[in-house]
């Protein structure tokens, strides 16, 4: 037997929209199909960002802190930060604590300076982290994030065909949710076909996160009321 000998395998948007197609039965006929297909990829990779899976996005940064200066703007596609360290100017790095609003918000002297040990992360449409205490010199806020998936924004891009922002293992998944998405747009499907499709989709969501160290990737906020006031 002679197997190809490579391993390049991938989908394109229109192979995602078509396999999903192929799944309910039938055809992405009108260009609003397909729109709208598109439409539901993006919505359905929002809702893994909130399930805390979509975890081959994640990055280190580094970003730099000044003096007395407790917020910052962070880039525009960050979902969450996993973990938080502030480095010293010698390389120390120091680890940080995540705080809820709630915590947050009760500490009265938001302005006090020491090497900060804690952090509020604002989810707004442009992210911002706020830092506790105020930093009493210049530090290195070192901080592995959770980014966007891409947008699936088009079929093809000046002339090419788009691909996802979606790792080979997670092939199936993105398949069988977008059906199960198209599925509850078609009237035509009946509500036992919709439940099947559903199915599939959670199952293949659980065998597609089984492997992975999810719990560790969810940062819940402080429990306890460990700052400073």
């Amino acid at each position: 037997m002679a197997t190809s000998n490579t391993a390049t395998f991938n989908l394109t948007v229109t192979d995602v929209i078509q396999e999903a197609y192929d799944r309910i039965g039938g055809d992405p006929i009108l260009g609003y199909d397909v729109r709208s297909a598109r439409r539901s990829l993006n919505i359905m990779f929002s809702d893994w960002a909130n399930r805390g899976y979509n975890q081959w996005t994640v990055e280190l940064k580094d970003l730099s802190v000044s003096q007395g200066t407790t917020e910052y703007t962070l880039d525009y596609d960050l979902v969450d930060i996993i973990n938080a360290n502030v480095v010293d100017s010698d390389g120390t790095e120091y680890s940080m604590t995540r705080l809820g609003i709630n915590d947050y918000a009760a500490i009265s002297n938001k302005t006090q300076q020491s090497r900060p040990t804690q952090f509020y992360l604002q989810r707004l449409n442009t992210p911002v982290i706020k830092i506790y205490p105020a930093p009493d010199q210049s530090y290195t806020l070192r901080y592995y994030r959770m980014r966007k998936i891409m947008d699936i924004t088009a079929s093809t891009v000046s002339g090419v065909e788009q691909t996802t922002d979606v790792p080979f293992r997670a092939f199936e998944c993105m398949c069988a949710g977008l059906a199960y998405y198209l599925s509850k747009k078609r009237i035509n499907i009946q509500q036992p076909q919709r439940a099947e499709l559903k199915l599939d989709y959670e199952q293949a969501y659980e065998r597609l996160i089984a492997g992975d160290d999810t719990p560790s990737t969810r940062i819940l906020p402080a429990t306890t009321n460990r700052f400073y006031s």
